[in-house]
């Protein structure tokens, strides 16, 4: 076990955190984080059973969605391009929403809102009926082994819940640089007669995620689409 000297004292110091086990250091990181507040970030909880924001009210126009935002690199330029549209950015890490806030804070994007929720329940139970006009779906988690394809984000079933939260013509954009997890995403959508599929998103530099910049720097392939509900 390693400690540290004190300068002055010369004696060994030991700190908390070297006796405590890495399931414990992580409950009390979990904690610290629920109990920050951030400034553009709203924090829902388990037991929570509805979403309330503004742009949701009955009459608003519909939002644009991205699940997983990263370090919100995409959706906060998207944000400053587009001020009169409103955004919504899901994600689960507090240190990334840490950057997301200084984004959003820097760039004084008052119509951009991150949530930290997970992105499932929130699409599936939480977000009103027709409200999203477009959904952003960037370099999400591929779950690469078999027995944990069930954790992916988009299933079959995610189609029917697209249906509900897309006003008409609303839009999917999908990224990914994992060629299974899009074939299955891909195979999903043009099989249900709901959707169309369109020319894709062609994002400029600045909108480029983070794991998109160092895909392309390794000249990764990358693949692309988007279905647009009829």
């Amino acid at each position: 076990m390693r400690s540290k000297i004190d300068a002055v004292s010369g004696k060994r110091n030991f700190h908390a955190r070297q006796f405590l086990p890495g399931f414990l250091l992580r409950f009390y990181a979990k904690i610290r984080g629920m109990n920050e507040i951030l400034p553009h970030v709203l924090e829902l909880k388990e037991d929570d059973r509805t979403f309330e924001h503004p742009a949701l009210a009955a009459g608003g126009a519909p939002i644009e969605l991205e699940i997983g935002c990263g370090n919100g690199r995409f959706i906060a330029a998207r944000a400053a391009k587009n001020p009169d549209q409103t955004y919504l950015a899901v994600e689960r890490m507090m240190e990334r929403l840490r950057k997301c806030s200084r984004k959003a804070q820097q760039g004084a994007l008052h119509n951009l809102t991150f949530v930290r929720v997970e992105a499932g329940r929130f699409v599936r139970e939480l977000l009103p009926d027709h409200c999203v006009k477009a959904m952003y779906l960037f370099f999400p988690d591929p779950w690469p082994k078999r027995r944990h394809h069930k954790n992916r984000f988009f299933q079959r079933e995610m189609c029917d819940t697209l249906c509900r939260i897309f006003v008409p013509k609303g839009i999917m954009y999908i990224s990914t640089d994992h060629e299974d997890y899009f074939k299955e995403m891909y195979k999903y959508l043009t099989e249900d007669p709901r959707f169309d599929e369109i020319a894709p998103l062609i994002r400029e530099e600045d909108e480029q995620t983070d794991f998109e910049r160092l895909f392309l720097s390794k000249g990764d392939p990358i693949y692309h689409c988007a279905f647009q509900l009829r």
